[in-house]
């Protein structure tokens, strides 16, 4: 074992198998926090990549659909509203993660809120209940 607190590097007795301060479980806490907090974190960028995946394939399908539409004249009735209907929930689902991915990783309200011009309450109420529902546990990229 080191010397220094694990957290806030402030030496302690090499007595003991101690990897934090003694203090009333401060450093221990936060060290834990900070570990869920990346665990997070991860997953919320996990399910952020399988979104952009889903973009880019519906993109290169819609892409083929129009570049056969505009060669025979002619599309599938309801092909335009289908793509953009997938679309707007795609993005939706990718602002939803993002939000969560930002709050994991540290960002305040007030943050979140700016590029959507949203201050922080809003952004909050819009936002403060979400929770993640993808990826499944085992995903890995």
């Amino acid at each position: 074992m080191s010397d220094t607190c694990g957290w806030c590097g402030s030496a302690i007795s090499p007595e003991g198998r101690r990897r934090y301060c003694p203090r009333p479980r401060s450093c221990r806490q936060a060290a834990y926090r900070d570990r869920r907090r990346a665990a997070a974190a991860f997953r919320a960028r996990a399910a952020l990549f399988q979104i952009g995946g889903e973009i880019r394939d519906r993109c290169e399908a819609l892409e083929l659909a129009l570049a056969d539409a505009i060669a025979g004249q002619h599309a599938e009735a309801g092909l335009h509203s289908t793509a953009a209907a997938d679309f707007a929930h795609l993005t939706r689902e990718l602002v939803r993660v993002a939000v969560i991915a930002d709050r994991a990783a540290g960002a305040t309200w007030e943050e979140i809120g700016r590029p959507h011009e949203l201050t922080a309450d809003a952004a909050r109420a819009r936002w403060g209940h979400l929770g993640l529902i993808r990826p499944p546990e085992s995903f890995a990229p």
